[in-house]
């Protein structure tokens, strides 16, 4: 567990005991970041903070479902971030939040085995050091967790604008490879736009969240201007989200579209030369009757002139498709 005592803009180590205490000022604040698996400062959260056992109980959980509990004396908050794992994949990574007028409290919810949680802690980590560093000087706990929101949404634009570079680079490389031969690329297409609906959702829950907190009555002014500040952020990540899948979707069907082009080329040509080749098969089998009056068999020519007759139809077919481009 790492936690800060701010009092006056000042931030200082603390432990346990800081969380279970009042505090003295409004000026004052305990911040705590801890895991879920720390048993030691979960049972202090539940016997010296009150916080509500349901909610300390969620902490345990990994959901994709955000919730908020308003209770008496304190704000439970659990929504999601997103990293990406080692299996190349987006996961989400749980955060659980109780506010109180003098506490905040961040807890890490369980991840999946293949995130490094190690990663995890790196922003946290970031806004610890501009505390002790006296860059960052919250004067309430809306201040703390708004630096932690803000940093989960930096991360999630950050996730998008890479995300749309290779949006961009996959739609040059449909127009420029051979679409019946780079199959592998739909399966881009469609791990792409699977990493875009889970960065879309994600925003969308948080949106809420944030709407919902919004309406929570008591909440001073500036706590409300920094919740619409968070609810317009994860609005316009998610709005830039769908435009993003737009325009992969587009992507596909110009990819859709030039492989079905390519289908239509190859079926014109197996036309074109089918139709040739019935031109010879039909002089062979009129030439291949046997009727007793037929001239053109005690003629010594037959047998050129039919294979020359061949010849000639199968040029003029080729002529005619080829001039109409089916060749």
């Amino acid at each position: 567990m790492e936690a800060r005592l701010l009092a006056d803009g000042v931030a200082t180590p603390a432990g346990l005991d800081a969380l279970g205490t009042a505090m003295g000022g409004a000026s004052s604040v305990v911040w705590a970041d801890l895991d879920h698996e720390d048993e030691a400062a979960m049972a202090h959260l539940r016997d010296r903070c009150g916080y509500h056992p349901t909610a300390l109980d969620d902490c345990h959980d990994r959901t994709p479902v955000p919730k908020v509990h308003v209770y008496e004396d304190h704000l439970f908050v659990a929504g999601n971030g997103l990293v990406r794992a080692a299996d190349g994949d987006l996961h989400f990574l749980p955060l659980k939040v109780f506010v109180d007028p003098s506490r905040i409290v961040t807890v890490l919810g369980p991840t999946h085995d293949a995130v490094d949680r190690a990663s995890c802690l790196q922003h946290a980590q970031s806004i610890r050091r501009r505390l002790d560093e006296g860059i960052f000087r919250p004067g309430s706990a809306m201040e703390i967790g708004h630096a932690v929101m803000v940093g989960m949404l930096r991360s999630q634009e950050t996730l998008l604008a890479r995300l749309a570079g290779e949006v961009s680079q996959l739609e040059r490389r449909v127009m420029q490879c051979h679409p019946t031969k780079n199959e592998a690329l739909l399966e881009e297409v469609f791990a792409l736009r699977h990493d875009l609906q889970t960065l879309r959702t994600n925003a969308a829950q948080n949106r809420e969240v944030f709407a919902r907190l919004m309406e929570v009555r008591g909440l001073p002014e500036d706590a409300i201007a920094l919740l619409e500040d968070l609810f317009h952020g994860f609005d316009h990540l998610k709005t830039t989200t769908d435009l993003e899948r737009e325009y992969l979707q587009e992507v596909l069907e110009v990819f859709q579209t030039r492989i079905a082009n390519e289908l239509n080329v190859f079926v014109r040509q197996l036309t074109a030369w089918g139709a040739i080749g019935i031109a010879g098969t039909l002089i062979a089998g009129v030439y291949g009757m046997n009727f007793t009056h037929m001239p053109e068999l005690d003629w010594r020519l037959g047998y050129p002139m039919a294979l020359g007759m061949m010849v000639v139809a199968g040029l003029v077919l080729a002529w005619i498709f080829k001039r109409r481009g089916w060749l």
